[in-house]
C-alpha cells in the first residue's frame, strides 16, 4: 500500500514536472514588443524612432531603415511644402505625398500638401494621386500631375481621361483621350 502511495506520487509529481516543463518551455513565450504611442511623438518633421520589424506605424510615419529586427520610422507631419525624403518600399504614403523616384530599394517622396494653384509635378506611375490634382500627360514611366486646389471660379484645364474629376469642378469637353474641366 506505501509502495503504491509513493508510486502514485511519484507518478503524479512526474507528470506535474512534465507538464510545467511543456508551459514554459515549448509553448511560445507571450511577450510581445510593447510599442507606445509615446514612442512615435512627432514633435516635428524629420523625428525617427526605432522600433521592432511588424510593429504598425502611425498615420504620417514612413520607414527608412530596416536592420535585423528592427526598423527606423521618420515622421513626415509638418514637412514644408515641396520637401522631398527617401523611403523603403513597403512604407505607407502620407496623404498629400507622392512618389516622384523610385528603385527596388528606394521611393523618393515630395510633400504637395500646400502646393499652390496651377503647380505641376512629375511622379511615378505608381504614385498616389492628391486630392485636387488631376494628370495632364504621362508616359510608361513619369506621369505630370497639376494640382487644381484654390483655383479661381472659371478656370480651365486639360487633364487626361482617367484623372478625378475635384470637388466643384465640371467636364465641359472631350478631345481624344483628354477632358477639359471648368472650376464652378
Amino acid at each position: 500500500m506505501i509502495k503504491k502511495g509513493i508510486s502514485r506520487v511519484i507518478l503524479l509529481a512526474l507528470l506535474l514536472n512534465f507538464s510545467l516543463w511543456i508551459n514554459v518551455s515549448v509553448s511560445p513565450p507571450i511577450t510581445e514588443a510593447s510599442v507606445s504611442l509615446t514612442t512615435f511623438n512627432c514633435t516635428s518633421y524629420g523625428v525617427t524612432t526605432s522600433v521592432p520589424v511588424g510593429t504598425t506605424l502611425p498615420t504620417g510615419w514612413i520607414i527608412v531603415n530596416n536592420i535585423g529586427g528592427t526598423i527606423t520610422a521618420k515622421c513626415l507631419i509638418g514637412a514644408t511644402t515641396g520637401a522631398t525624403t527617401v523611403a523603403l518600399p513597403g512604407s505607407a504614403i502620407p496623404s498629400g505625398w507622392v512618389i516622384i523616384n523610385q528603385t527596388s530599394s528606394w521611393l523618393t517622396l515630395k510633400n504637395a500638401n500646400g502646393a499652390g494653384y496651377g503647380e505641376t509635378y512629375t511622379i511615378v506611375p505608381i504614385s498616389p494621386l492628391p486630392n485636387g490634382w488631376v494628370m495632364i500627360n504621362r508616359t510608361d514611366s513619369v506621369v505630370w500631375i497639376k494640382n487644381l486646389n484654390g483655383a479661381p471660379s472659371g478656370a480651365t484645364v486639360t487633364a487626361l481621361i482617367g484623372s478625378p474629376v475635384p470637388s466643384g469642378w465640371v467636364i465641359i469637353n472631350y478631345i481624344g483621350s483628354t477632358f477639359t474641366l471648368k472650376k464652378l
